[in-house]
């Protein structure tokens, strides 16, 4: 079968403030379109961060009778994103070109931290995902031959999820490979040096050690291309910096959008697990909705970016155990903890406590569903074995959901499969092995304290003012008042191993700003320690 072609050209543009935009044209087969429906689709936001403003005269559309003129409807809207609809206004059919010029996000302190999909001009170039500024065929169904041809000045290099290197990329796949897809021009600092199917792109000064950041996950990423049986290993990070404090990522195919605040210390460490953890998102998932089957897209990420490492001998087994109980410690002290799968779905966009969840409870189950399945087949079955043959399953046009997962683990463990999931859905206490990969990790029971915020999460929210202050609580204690005004514009709970761990909140009071530190205890939880064996 022949698919319909889709043939994309980037060039990026400066003007006196420097790296302006990207002038993006594409030829692309369309099915009939009459006078009157939608041709294209643009998000207006997606997951709160804003599209490029077009004006309806700004998207340039021909076919081989000549231009096409637009007209603009209110689109369609999700609770991640809204989409603006553009329409013919004559039928279309065949070859089709469309140009627009896309500029760059002006941002500046006020601007809050979200996915990094926008495009931004940085010191060194400027990058950003494809659904920001690419208005696409409303059809997200249809496949396309892509190709991808960068035209850039002497001394500009290029990269996207699709490879590094201004060669004409090619692939097939929907349109997704194109609006969930970085794109990424100018002079960045780029380690290793003359990388190609693997690098980091710094498009601006990086406080870190980028020649040791790129080698270590180099050696992870080739670690992890091998054991998910990759036949096209490559992975970039691109890197910018935020105006705001904090700092964050976003995942994309083969690739992954990271931004530093220059005010906020970032551990090196935790960023290589971050990064670890982001590149293992290449392979294992559920075709499902991400809320009902990102346990596993996420709790195979958690536990690949610690095991994979630790077997190829780039983490030794203490670091391993130590980075384990982090992620144990963190969720068991989470007072989100007991929510269904349902319930946190629900509170996803509210309550960040709620958005860790899919991270914590997945690495628990599927720990203990390794252990299981290694005592049950006395060692010849592991998680592994169930992983890698949903992947081949997936890569064979199969599609496997949770009852995939549930039969391929059932025919080992038999009915526990079942009642353990449906346990791990309810928010009920996960079991611990008595042992972890043959005895070089056992569990030390502890007690730590639960993570207790002493005020309602909300208030990070506009109007940012303390609300649902808890009387009695470290918070209170600290000298925080009901209707102070929140200066620190985001919370970041991933940060937080449990309760003891400090947290710095901001507050204007009476026109100052007053940083109030508290340790965020609440009551006693029973967590596990994660040590060597002898």
């Amino acid at each position: 079968m022949t698919l319909p072609v889709f043939d994309l050209e980037l060039t990026p543009f400066r003007s006196a403030e420097g790296w302006a935009g990207i002038d993006a044209r594409y030829r692309a087969e369309f099915g009939p379109v009459a006078a009157g429906e939608v041709l294209l689709r643009l998000p207006a936001v997606i997951a709160s961060v804003p599209g490029a403003v077009y004006r309806v005269e700004d998207i340039r559309v021909s076919d081989s009778a000549g231009a096409v003129p637009l007209t603009e409807v209110e689109g369609t809207s999700d609770p991640m994103s809204t989409y603006r609809h553009f329409l013919a206004a004559r039928d279309v059919d065949g070859v089709v070109e469309v140009a627009v010029r896309a500029p760059v996000r002006d941002v500046d302190l006020r601007t809050p931290v979200g996915p990094l999909f926008d495009l931004r001009r940085e010191q060194l170039g400027l990058f950003g995902a494809g659904c920001t500024f690419l208005p696409v065929p409303l059809s997200a169904e249809s496949e396309f031959d892509f190709s991808l041809t960068w035209h850039l000045d002497d001394g500009v290099s290029a990269v996207s999820s699709h490879g590094a290197g201004d060669e004409v990329r090619r692939w097939s796949g929907d349109i997704a490979s194109i609006e969930h897809c970085l794109f990424g021009a100018g002079t960045p600092i780029i380690a290793p040096d003359g990388a190609t199917n693997f690098g980091i792109h710094a498009y601006s000064d990086m406080p870190f050690d980028l020649d040791g950041l790129s080698s270590y996950l180099r050696d992870i990423h080739t670690t992890m291309s091998a054991f998910f049986e990759e036949e096209n290993p490559q992975y970039h990070v691109l890197v910018r910096r935020n105006p705001d404090k904090g700092s964050g990522g976003t995942s994309f195919p083969s690739s992954f959008a990271f931004g530093y605040s220059p005010t906020t210390e970032v551990d090196e460490a935790d960023l290589r697990t971050l990064l670890a953890h982001e590149m293992v998102h290449n392979w294992p998932h559920l075709d499902e909705d991400w809320t009902v089957g990102s346990w596993y897209s996420e709790g195979t990420a958690e536990f690949y970016s610690l095991v994979l490492p630790w077997r190829a001998g780039i983490l030794d087994s203490a670091t391993f155990g130590e980075q384990l109980t982090d992620m144990y410690r963190r969720y068991d002290a989470n007072p989100r903890r007991h929510l269904s799968y349902a319930a946190a779905a629900d509170l996803f966009w509210a309550d960040l406590r709620a958005q860790t969840i899919p991270y914590g409870r997945g690495i628990q189950y599927l720990v203990a569903v390794d252990a299981r399945l290694r005592a049950e087949s006395a060692g010849e079955v592991s998680l592994d074995d169930i992983v890698i043959d949903i992947q081949r399953a997936q890569r064979r046009g199969e599609k496997v959901l949770v009852e995939g997962w549930l039969q391929r683990i059932e025919k080992v463990i038999g009915e526990r499969a079942r009642t353990d999931y449906d346990a791990m859905v309810a928010g009920e206490p996960i079991e611990r092995p008595t042992e972890l990969f043959q005895g070089v990790l056992r569990p030390v029971p502890v007690v730590a304290p639960e993570h207790d915020l002493g005020f309602d999460i909300v208030s990070f929210q506009e109007p940012r003012r303390i609300t649902g202050l808890v009387a009695g609580s470290a918070a209170e204690r600290a000298g925080l008042r009901d209707g102070d005004e929140l200066v620190t514009r985001r919370f970041s709970y991933s940060a937080a191993r449990d309760g003891s761990t400090p947290l710095d909140i901001v507050i204007a009071r009476d026109g100052e700003e007053v940083t109030v530190r508290y340790e965020p205890r609440g009551g006693d939880i029973r967590t596990t320690d994660w040590v060597v064996d002898g």
